[in-house]
């Protein structure tokens, strides 16, 4: 996407690079004026990923002091790395998530089994009284 910001809320032509607001899909106009299909502005599945994108990942990830995993299997590559590359750089490592994963004996904390914005909430909580 070069300097376009993925988001799930625009979208832009695959041809082109126009880019929309999710009205288009609404109004199921799926193509651009040029003709090239308008597509959601984020990684898809089975597509690479930014090589710039990726790097300015991992170098957050190395800086980090906690690192949360929310709602990942952590089985795909390459961002089931990260957080094996966060803890080798001293943060500590969450993992929230609806099933175990293979990451979870390097985790800090493992949360299974609990809804993400149920745990996100009881958080924001319990940080707001202190």
């Amino acid at each position: 996407f070069g300097e376009r910001s993925q988001t799930i809320q625009k979208l832009h032509c695959h041809s082109c690079g126009t880019m929309y607001s999710t009205d288009r899909y609404v109004e199921n106009h799926l193509y651009c004026t040029c003709g090239g299909f308008i597509r959601p502005s984020v990684v898809l599945f089975g597509e690479s990923l930014d090589p710039h994108m990726l790097a300015a990942a991992e170098k957050e990830t190395k800086q980090s002091d906690l690192f949360i995993v929310l709602g990942s299997s952590l089985v795909v590559s390459p961002a089931n790395s990260f957080p094996m590359i966060a803890k080798e750089h001293g943060a500590r490592v969450v993992i929230i998530n609806h099933d175990p994963t293979p990451l979870d004996s390097i985790a800090d904390a493992v949360i299974n089994n609990r809804n993400i914005g149920e745990v996100l909430r009881l958080i924001t909580e319990e940080l707001s009284l202190n």
